[in-house]
């Protein structure tokens, strides 16, 4: 991975990201992209020119800003870059043409992981990056998480459909850059995989092969993700690995949002796949 890009507005969630990828990346060579992105409504109380004015001092305002913290960044010489890209489109739209432009390999969002609704806003802001976004991994860091050593990824899957070695790219790259096991995780109400399922799990280790894997059968408890986050709090999990579905509308209509609702209430960082 070369080019990574953080979403930064200045919250303490985007900066315990930033923090984070730092030491996750500790060694590696890598270009950040930090986009800062706000949306200016136009004042009807105010003239054009009054308005294209305080349009441009705030456009300097935040330019300045980020493109001080990035100077101080780059005088840290660890063999990351950093590049500032101020945008005044949406987030989401925001996100994806930086993606074109900038060859972006992964994307890194803060998030507050919490459920009231006066903390949610980056949360929501997460959630609408992850289903934006199409063909790039993203790696969501808990606003309290602090780096912790990588000794093990957890992925969990239900082996309902193939897997391909570019969707698990980015996994195979952290487990090896880490140098960390990779724990297949399964929950499943079935007592036995069907035919189908034991024909995905022989692909999916021959795609792991070249890393050290183990795979585990769970126990459901009340739901998909209560019986996920109990197994990683349990297991002292330190990331968690999912490849985002992209199911059809009957499917979301029946199927529990795994990837939704832990993202809001996460306590580890999640690697979020792109399916292919």
């Amino acid at each position: 991975m070369k080019n990574i890009l953080i979403p930064y507005d200045f919250s303490e969630a985007a900066l315990n990201a930033l923090n984070y990828t730092k030491k996750f990346f500790e060694g590696e060579l890598i270009n950040f992209f930090l986009l800062d992105v706000y949306i200016g409504e136009r004042s009807y109380l105010l003239s054009k020119e009054h308005n294209e004015k305080w349009f441009n001092q705030m456009d300097d305002e935040i330019e300045n800003e980020l493109k001080y913290l990035v100077d101080i960044l780059n005088r840290e010489n660890k063999g990351f870059t950093y590049h500032s890209i101020i945008d005044t489109n949406s987030l989401t739209n925001a996100v994806k043409e930086t993606i074109v432009e900038e060859k972006i390999d992964l994307i890194i969002c803060g998030t507050k992981g919490a459920k009231s609704l006066a903390q949610t806003f980056i949360g929501t802001n997460t959630i609408k990056i992850i289903n934006a976004v199409d063909h790039t991994p993203i790696l969501v860091v808990p606003t309290n998480y602090k780096y912790k050593k990588i000794d093990r990824i957890i992925f969990s899957t239900n082996y309902k459909r193939n897997f391909n070695k570019v969707e698990l790219h980015a996994l195979l790259k952290f487990s090896k850059m880490r140098q960390c096991d990779i724990e297949i995780v399964n929950l499943s109400v079935e007592e036995a995989l069907t035919n189908k399922q034991r024909t995905h799990k022989v692909k999916l280790r021959e795609l792991l092969q070249d890393v050290n894997t183990s795979f585990k059968k769970l126990d459901w408890e009340e739901s998909e993700t209560y019986t996920i986050q109990k197994y990683v709090e349990e297991s002292n999990g330190q990331l968690l690995a999912f490849i985002n579905h992209h199911y059809n509308f009957f499917n979301q209509l029946l199927d529990e949002n795994v990837i939704k609702k832990i993202t809001f209430t996460s306590h580890i960082p999640l690697l979020i796949l792109p399916e292919v």
